[in-house]
């Protein structure tokens, strides 16, 4: 998954400036780490983390900020010269090899014994999005809706986006009902 990471961001970086990132899935690993830790320790701005005031090492002493920006900007999940039209429909077509190789890797968890089907919001306030959703009374309202299986332990065995309806048609998913 993160090898063919690094070969879209390469091919998408060339496409788009005529010059590539020339990053690895080790670099992208590491991004991808400080990310995460970005999300434990939150500050105002992307910057904040490299500047003198406020620096923070797990995340500065990885790499440069301009590259992090860089690969950040360059960052794609799959080659858009290569994808069909018809794919192209799909409203997560520029994840979704990315979202079946995830799922495929969820499906290979041993399920737990008691198991529960619910919804799950992922935090999400950016304006362009066909599939951000509104929930009243969640933790976070705005988000990606995704239907997920548990074990009684947390841990997700499976997981379907929720796209919404295509064409006035309501969406089905494959783990909870469809919703209006």
């Amino acid at each position: 998954m993160v090898e063919a990471l690094a070969q879209n961001t390469n091919e998408y970086s060339f496409q788009e400036r005529g010059t590539s990132v020339n990053t690895t899935a080790k670099e992208i690993e590491k991004m991808l780490g400080m990310y995460l830790k970005m999300g434990l320790v939150q500050m105002a701005g992307t910057r904040m983390y490299w500047e003198t005031e406020t620096r923070y090492s797990p995340v500065a002493d990885v790499m440069p900020r301009n590259r992090f920006q860089s690969l950040l900007t360059s960052l794609h999940f799959v080659n858009n010269m290569t994808v069909s039209e018809t794919e192209k429909k799909d409203k997560l077509w520029k994840l979704r090899l990315w979202l079946d190789s995830f799922r495929e890797k969820c499906l290979q968890v041993v399920p737990e014994e008691h198991n529960s089907v619910d919804e799950m919001m992922i935090p999400f306030k950016g304006k362009f999005s066909s599939i951000k959703q509104y929930m009243r009374g969640k933790p976070n309202p705005w988000g990606f809706k995704v239907w997920v299986r548990t074990g009684i332990s947390g841990m997700m065995c499976d997981f379907d986006v929720y796209q919404g309806s295509v064409n006035g048609i309501r969406a089905k998913s494959e783990l909870g009902l469809s919703v209006w």
